[in-house]
């Protein structure tokens, strides 16, 4: 019989801080940490829900039950929810003793002794929680902890890379099992734990699948699977038999390994296409009036209320090829931010193959070769869809002219223009210019580079900045070369975290000067219109803290808050309340000059304290926000003269 586990959260404790280190919290995050133990049958979340009403739907969707807590007082609300969450953990141990795994989502020290004692009734403890709200007496009071930064954080390795090993781990301990037994049958639960037991650091979420039968499904291609028992709940999986005894040599790698790296997940073609159309219809009858996200959650209800199965992350898997295609007029600053409109004249047909020639795309810009019939296979799951493809190559060639190019002709690549003319950017590409290469650059030495920065960036800046630095210098000479593999993704993404060490090296030498000008071409880098955000996204907010705590570090000022643990919007406060006229001043500077360079980042912190400004009574909330609007106002219009 399957584990079964009651997740209890306190989500004050860990919307806040998960909103400040990484501008959202993720329920599903959370939802899928715990059912890593077995089937969630208690789910609940504690909080004061007229203050995180935005994520009612989310709540809804995961069957979570939300347990109001009114607030009347700064602390006395804490204790209330904290009595209440307490209460009804130790009252499941009692009612229900059949569940033997009881989730804590809270990095509240307050929570230490009631897991303890749910410990001493024999049960097993799990913390989730935030590495910067989380304590340590906590940590240590469960059998187990998950830092949800591991989860959402870029990987410390290329997904794609990781996609490749993981499959190929998949196969060796298939291959092992099957030989135990008669029928070459294998329960679900054992191969994972054979996969564990080969390699401990195999998690399915960070390769982006919710769970393990998710990991599986995707593996179509090697796997068979069936339900079996008695009651028909054990899942059974056995190979294919092409691949039982051979090799593994799988022709469309190179091109899911491009797309992965894109953060492009390939979906049922049916559905892709039954989505792609109802979200050209959603922004079709409103338009100029919905942002990406609020057309993809009008049309998650829609699904919802009609009893259409799609879930949260295939719309969203959908809507990335909308960001990046060419459907949209005027081309949005952000597509978190701006009210979306459709090219006019474009047709509901016109926009499908707009949309899926972004997968076309990707793999021309990693430099490799066209196969029609593998990709119809791929993106259409049928051979007869290669018109199709030939189709959507020559839509993609003409709609993405800076990123592709025709691999008949001679490599030619140069810098897009935005990129080379950025006077942002001049510094780091001075910087590359200088670095020397002391050996042959390849695809997976560049990924192995950037894999060890990102496994060392919050603890040696200056180790970092080098693998990073060297990273990048090798995808530059591939990319010239015309090497296959080659990505002008990973090209942004190396120099991008090079530029994100390097401001950090300098800001904790108290050079703030220089660490300014890296930190503004990160932001230069770091735009949301643009693929690369997606490996960016999570740093800006913390990248933005620390920027503008420069404003009083300059003057020898300390402030009240820490960068590392604070919203930027709570910096700005901070900063345009100071009582020091020259931090006020130089916070100014900063904040314009970001206008500048990334006016969509500012005005994501302009949101935040219009929030705030209906929830918490801070003062100086209003005056910074309107400070902050016009210097986006003077910024655009600086850029329009």
């Amino acid at each position: 019989m399957e584990t079964q586990v009651a997740l209890f959260i306190d989500f004050e404790n860990v919307a806040i801080s998960a909103e400040e280190a990484f501008g959202q919290c993720e329920l599903s995050v959370i939802i899928e940490a715990a059912m890593q133990w077995g089937r969630c049958v208690v789910k609940r979340a504690y909080g004061d829900w007229t203050r995180f009403d935005r994520y009612s739907q989310e709540l809804l969707e995961h069957a979570i039950e939300a347990i109001q807590m009114f607030r009347y007082g700064a602390r006395r609300s804490k204790n209330a929810a904290d009595i209440k969450m307490v209460t009804d953990i130790l009252e499941t141990v009692f009612i229900h003793p059949d569940i033997d795994v009881f989730v804590l989502a809270t990095g509240d020290s307050d929570f230490s002794a009631v897991a303890r004692k749910v410990r001493e009734y024999g049960k097993l403890v799990v913390g989730i929680g935030l590495r910067q709200a989380t304590s340590e007496v906590l940590v240590n009071a469960c059998d187990h902890f998950v830092l949800y930064n591991n989860i959402v954080e870029p990987e410390t390795r290329t997904m794609a890379y990781g996609m490749e090993r993981a499959r190929q781990l998949l196969l060796d301990a298939m291959r092992k099992l099957t030989r135990q037994s008669e029928r070459g049958e294998v329960l679900a639960a054992l191969l994972k734990g054979a996969m564990l037991k080969q390699d401990p650091t195999f998690s399915e979420l960070t390769l982006g699948f919710p769970q393990f039968k998710s990991f599986l499904d995707s593996q179509s291609d090697l796997l068979e699977m069936s339900m079996r028992g008695d009651r028909g709940t054990e899942l059974v999986v056995t190979l294919k038999p092409s691949v039982a005894e051979e090799p593994l040599r799988d022709e469309t790698l190179q091109y899911r390994e491009a797309l992965n790296t894109a953060g492009l997940r390939l979906l049922d073609p049916r559905t892709r296409t039954e989505i792609l159309k109802d979200l050209f219809r959603i922004l079709a009858e409103q338009p100029g009036r919905l942002t990406l996200e609020e057309a993809v959650l009008q049309l998650k209800a829609q699904y919802d209320a009609t009893n259409i199965l799609r879930s949260r992350e295939e719309v969203h898997g959908v809507a990335k090829l909308v960001k990046y295609a060419d459907v949209l007029d005027p081309r949005p600053e952000s597509l978190e931010l701006d009210p979306l409109a459709l090219r006019p004249g474009l047709r509901l047909q016109g926009f499908v193959d707009r949309c899926e020639s972004v997968y076309i795309a990707v793999i021309l810009q990693k430099n490799l070769a066209i196969e029609p019939d593998l990709l119809a296979l791929l993106l259409f799951g049928t051979a007869d869809q290669r018109a199709r493809v030939e189709q959507l190559t020559r839509l993609a060639q003409g709609s993405f002219p800076e990123q592709v190019r025709d691999l008949r002709e001679a490599p030619s690549w140069e810098w897009p223009a935005g990129l080379k003319e950025s006077p942002r950017l001049q510094i780091v590409l001075q910087d590359l210019e200088n670095c020397t290469l002391g050996e042959e650059p390849t695809v997976e030495k560049a990924a192995e580079l950037n894999s060890e920065g990102l496994r060392i960036r919050t603890t040696d800046f200056e180790r970092a900045r080098s693998y990073f630095l060297r990273a990048t210098r090798m995808m530059y000479e591939l990319l010239r070369e015309g090497k296959p593999g080659a990505s002008l993704i990973d090209l942004e993404w190396y120099l991008a975290s090079y530029c994100a060490t390097t401001a950090g090296a300098n800001f904790f030498r108290y050079d703030y000067s220089l660490a300014s000008e890296y930190y503004l071409a990160f932001f230069a880098l770091a735009r949301e219109t643009e693929p690369v955000w997606d490996k960016l996204q999570k740093l800006a907010q913390p990248m933005l803290s620390y920027y503008l705590t420069i404003a009083a570090n300059e003057s020898g000022e300390i402030l009240d808050v820490s960068p590392g643990r604070t919203h930027p919007a709570r910096i700005a406060i901070a900063l345009q309340s100071h009582p020091n006229p020259k931090v006020r001043e130089r916070w100014s500077q900063l904040a314009g000059e970001l206008a500048c360079v990334n006016p969509a980042l500012l005005r994501t912190i302009i949101q935040m304290l219009e929030t705030l400004e209906k929830t918490e009574e801070i003062q100086g909330t209003r005056e910074t926000r309107e400070i902050l609007a016009d210097l986006v106002r003077a910024a655009g219009q600086g850029l329009r003269d």
